[in-house]
């Protein structure tokens, strides 16, 4: 999506639109002209600020919640890597040169240990309500806050790092790939018998290089968990942005709602906002152009949560 100046979002057609909002049954969507949150009987403008307000401070929960659960998302990434460094220790250690018997079962052992952690954190976080390691399941997220991936430029760069840790998928070959075998488990374990040198046969050869391909595949892996820890980093930063500026918005329209002088239109009370807005976060403005979809989203919830409260 491109970047829509600010005065092109805070308009005299959004403040009448505010206006019209008197209900909290309303429903909200978002047309070609704008956003309409379906009612239709009037309100005075500085109920509809009010009102705004209120939208607005929906939407500062929803974008709380995603910064949230994106440094869930971030935290189980950088556990799994912490597991994964300590996989290379394992394989560096039985990479050095000859292996005894004694030492090939602790090199084992430590290794299916720390594989079997590595698993058990995928099932954790798969088996909750919210997978987050599960680049889908962020999404829902960060579309139910008004930033749809597909519609948000940086958002759906950043998410183009991320990798699904925890569903399976079909490689080119038609293999199905799983979190089961993220780890070279049996890789590792063949290289490491291969690797056993009996010391009382003088003739024993050292041997060492056939961990390449397990470093190797350890390695990749420690890239697609850098990367999503990247993807989630960038994410967090746009969805920052973006509650920064609600938040002004938000503000502005109370401050305004109070202070509004009797003879003011909705098309002074726009070029105040805008002003007030500029004031209040002038390295935000970028992101203006997600506000519409924003406040729909924050008005969507107080609308589900009035919905369930009549239920």
């Amino acid at each position: 999506m491109s970047v829509t100046p600010l005065s092109r979002v805070i308009t005299e057609s959004f403040v009448k639109t505010l206006t019209r909002v008197g209900s909290s049954s309303a429903q909200s969507t978002s047309t070609a002209s704008g956003t309409s949150f379906g009612q239709k009987s009037e309100v005075s403008l500085s109920a509809g600020l009010r009102s705004g307000a209120r939208d607005f401070s929906a939407s500062v929960q929803l974008l709380n919640n995603g910064i949230s659960v994106v440094n869930i998302a971030r935290a189980a990434n950088e556990s799994l890597l912490e597991l994964v460094g300590k996989l290379d220790d394992v394989v560096k250690d039985a990479a050095r040169g000859s292996v005894s018997v004694g030492k090939a079962r602790r090199l084992r052992v430590s290794f299916g240990e720390i594989a079997r952690d590595f698993e058990k954190l995928l099932a954790k976080t798969a088996e909750e309500k919210l997978d987050v390691l599960n680049p889908d399941d962020l999404a829902g997220v960060m579309s139910r806050a008004g930033l749809d991936v597909d519609m948000v430029t940086e958002i759906s760069g950043a998410f183009r790092k991320l990798t699904s840790l925890s569903d399976a998928s079909v490689d080119s070959a038609g293999n199905v790939i799983s979190s089961a075998n993220m780890i070279p488990e049996d890789d590792f374990y063949r290289a490491l018998k291969q690797s056993i040198v009996d010391p009382d046969d003088p003739m024993a050869e050292e041997a060492g290089g056939g961990f390449t391909g397990v470093r190797n595949k350890v390695a990749k892996l420690r890239s697609l968990l850098e990367g999503n820890i990247k993807g989630l980093d960038e994410t967090a930063e746009v969805v920052g942005k973006n509650l920064e500026l609600v938040r002004v918005v938000g503000l502005a329209m109370l401050d305004l709602s109070g202070s509004l002088p009797s003879n003011a239109t909705a098309a002074t009370v726009a070029e105040d906002l805008q002003t007030r807005i500029r004031q209040g976060a002038p390295l935000l403005l970028g992101q203006a152009h997600n506000l519409q979809s924003i406040v729909v989203a924050g008005l969507s919830a107080i609308n589900g949560s009035s919905g369930q409260q009549n239920d």
